[in-house]
């Protein structure tokens, strides 16, 4: 039995409101930890050359998958 990834699983429990999904949405199709790296700091760079802004809570999911995404990367 393969075990889930941490950064999939705090994708698959990310309890976002829709407005964040909206900002974030793309993490959420990350398919492997460098994937998720790489999409986290897209989605930081198109935030600050757009003035986007992000909630806390977004922010604070995009903090735990870059993290979480770390940690797999480490491991391998």
């Amino acid at each position: 039995m393969k075990k889930l990834e941490r950064y999939k699983y705090t994708i698959l429990n990310h309890g976002l409101k829709p407005w964040d999904i909206e900002k974030v949405g793309d993490v959420l199709h990350s398919t492997s930890p460098q994937d998720a790296i790489r999409r986290v700091d897209r989605v930081y760079k198109i935030a600050s050359k757009t003035d986007m802004k992000l909630s806390y809570y977004a922010r604070q999911f995009l903090e735990a998958v870059a993290i979480s995404a770390d940690a797999d990367i480490g491991n391998v």
